[in-house]
């Protein structure tokens, strides 16, 4: 039998994949780890019903195995696959739950790796919650598609061919939001600590 955490390290989302359509768990374990946190997080720039993103995330993995037999071979991208079937998923439940909540976004440990002290920890804890609010007040203030683009594009690193088929928008359009976006923020670039960000993406850009 493989180890877990071997297979984890070696093997690619496509060799995974292909796992998972043969009925292997610990693949599917592994793409699950990989991509449940990332999906909950663009789910999250599609709706601010976590009951939603929390549910469609559920029933993408789900569908997933259930229906693994007949999962397309030799997928180009399983990030692509799994971000299109999680969009799919949400609008068509959107419907049925009002907005009520407000989504809390999962992140990663921002703990040092070697803290000076406890009071080292606190300012940098505060610090990190206190810009993620600065540039979620300002992505608040975007149209969601802006928002669904730029994410797709800087934060998840999809080309911009990848966004267009997984919003269902040309590449043109695409172009347009990430443009009209950053031009937005750019017009926000007094706020210190998201100007560097600004800047950085106009320059991918």
């Amino acid at each position: 039998m493989i180890n877990f955490d071997v297979l984890a390290g070696e093997k690619t989302d496509q060799q995974l994949w292909q796992r998972i359509r043969e009925g292997d768990e610990q693949a599917f374990t592994i793409i699950f780890e990989r991509y449940h946190r990332t999906l909950y997080n663009y789910g999250s720039k599609l709706t601010s019903n976590s009951a939603i993103v929390e549910d469609a995330v559920q029933d993408v993995f789900i569908d997933v195995w259930r229906l693994r037999n007949n999962l397309t071979d030799n997928v180009t991208s399983v990030k692509f696959y799994l971000y299109r079937a999680l969009r799919r998923r949400i609008h068509l439940a959107q419907d049925k739950f009002p907005v009520t909540e407000e989504i809390a976004f999962l992140t990663e440990n921002e703990t040092p790796a070697n803290p000076a002290n406890s009071e080292t920890i606190l300012i940098d804890v505060e610090s990190a919650s206190r810009r993620a609010k600065q540039i979620q007040n300002l992505l608040s203030q975007l149209p969601q598609r802006q928002v669904e683009a730029l994410t797709l594009r800087y934060f998840d690193d999809f080309s911009v061919e990848e966004i267009a088929g997984i919003m269902g928008v040309s590449e043109k359009s695409v172009r347009n939001f990430i443009y009209k976006a950053l031009t937005s923020l750019r017009h926000n670039r007094q706020i210190l600590i998201i100007s560097s960000l600004i800047f950085c993406l106009l320059g991918v850009f």
